[in-house]
């Protein structure tokens, strides 16, 4: 195995997404040689009635699977995650101190909608079973065309992705581990804000939060890879 070869990294899509999202990123460190494992959550790319049925425990099982086999395959391990993969890979961050350093890409830190709040009122969901998605502030329409998720958001699902909010929030400042924030300046699904909390919050003084000019909130995807790419070169260079 070579010497990239033995550093690995787990990639993790965003609620109702799928890992297609992740596939510029994961071809980017194909090329270099690095081990890319791309995973698909429980509950995604099937259907939206198998999603409504995952617990948030069930995603972060499944990611911590996935690291450990990495684990066992490489020498230095990275995980990146998108929206709440993003969340996921800070949680995974926080309880695995052997990893060579995380990277968040418009990560969700707390409820970005105050509706979320109201999710623990008694079957809530059976009232209003699910939500319309919308895709906004994509700048390549062409990466668009392609784009693949759920049209509706199952409220039960939103729900376990609050709780994973609330836990999460919890373990931000066991993070010790190297951090490199990424946050898309014209996200319209996830405030600068959350960004900013993230970076306030870990508890490790290597950490970088980096602002991507363009494209909006699927950033490996839109027209801000490119520049996402750039700092990752840049980031990775002394941690490898």
């Amino acid at each position: 195995m070579s010497s990239n070869e033995q550093i690995g990294f787990l990639l993790i899509h965003g609620f109702t997404g799928t890992h297609f999202e992740m596939i510029p990123l994961e071809d980017f460190l194909t090329e270099k040689g690095f081990t890319v494992r791309n995973i698909t959550l429980p509950g995604h790319e099937t259907t939206e009635e198998d999603l409504s049925t995952k617990k948030w425990t069930d995603w972060i099982d499944f990611a911590q699977l996935n690291l450990d086999k990495l684990k066992n395959k490489c020498k230095k391990v990275f995980v990146s995650g998108l929206s709440m993969g993003g969340t996921i890979t800070l949680f995974l961050g926080a309880k695995n101190k052997y990893l060579s350093g995380i990277i968040t890409l418009a990560a969700v830190y707390r409820a970005p909608d105050w509706r979320m709040h109201f999710l623990s009122i008694p079957l809530v969901h059976y009232v209003y079973p699910r939500h319309k998605s919308e895709e906004s502030g994509w700048e390549d329409l062409e990466a668009l065309s392609t784009h693949k998720s759920y049209e509706h958001y199952p409220i039960k699902s939103v729900s376990e992705l609050y709780k994973m909010l609330r836990e999460t929030k919890k373990q931000v400042k066991n993070i010790q581990v190297p951090i490199l924030i990424v946050q898309g300046k014209k996200d319209l699904s996830v405030p600068e804000k959350h960004a900013k909390l993230i970076h306030s919050n870990v508890n490790t003084t290597d950490k970088q939060l980096v602002w991507i000019e363009k494209g909006g909130h699927v950033i490996p995807k839109d027209a801000g890879r490119h520049q996402l790419f750039e700092t990752l070169d840049s980031w990775l260079e002394t941690r490898i």
